[in-house]
């Protein structure tokens, strides 16, 4: 393992027995493509923990861990990863981005709808479309620190269900170099043409819905085979 990799890592957060068992499914995908990348996850003290490098216990009373723990990974270099994900490629062009900026996130691919376009404080440029944050890459600095300190504050603060809101209001004022990631790094859209032909790069980091923990037998059949 050299120095840069003994540095990076990848972290998840999840609650409960069907979202920890998504989590490691997702990590044995990481391990699969990257053998010498960590992973780390933050849960509750009694959920098994099995295939994950690292794990951290949730601190009680927050609506939403990942606004609030994300400052304290483990790694220099991270990335956060969702649950619902799927790695297919290997991932050090990725982390190599971080020499030049201090976060990176893919935008909101459905970012024209109204529940994407939700106001906080400010208005924003419809141009500036929220990121998902299922997947964000970061680089431990004092920037990124107090960017994600501001987050969870502003998570709590603002009242909305999602986390995106409050992100992309952040985001517009934040003193931090930030890079919009390629969406075949965080796919969570499909076209029937792509599943036949196209000339569009393959996906490295599949974010799908059909990913989630699923209650319906035949969903979670065909969610068992994607790879």
């Amino acid at each position: 393992m050299t120095k840069d990799q003994a540095r990076r890592g990848v972290v998840y957060v999840a609650w409960g027995k069907t979202h920890v068992d998504v989590a490691r499914r997702s990590a044995a995908s990481v391990k699969k493509h990257n053998p010498d990348l960590p992973c780390a996850i933050w849960c509750a003290a009694e959920d098994d923990t099995t295939g994950f490098d690292q794990a951290f216990v949730i601190p009680d009373g927050l609506k939403r861990p990942k606004t609030a723990v994300l400052q304290d990974s483990p790694f220099d270099e991270t990335l956060f990863l969702d649950n619902d994900t799927i790695i297919r490629a290997d991932l050090s062009s990725l982390f190599d981005l971080l020499q030049n900026f201090d976060l990176c996130g893919a935008h909101v691919v459905l970012w024209h709808r109204p529940r994407h376009l939700k106001v906080w404080r400010k208005e924003l440029p419809e141009t500036f479309p929220e990121i998902n944050t299922g997947v964000l890459l970061y680089r431990k600095n004092a920037k990124t620190h107090a960017f994600f300190k501001s987050w969870g504050a502003a998570f709590e603060e603002a009242g909305f269900r999602v986390d995106q809101v409050t992100f992309r209001e952040l985001l517009w004022d934040a003193d931090l170099r930030f890079y919009v990631l390629p969406p075949q790094f965080n796919k969570r859209v499909f076209e029937a043409s792509e599943l036949i032909y196209s000339d569009q790069p393959k996906p490295r980091i599949l974010h799908l819905p059909i990913l989630r923990p699923q209650k319906n037998a035949l969903k979670r059949w065909f969610s068992d085979l994607i790879r």
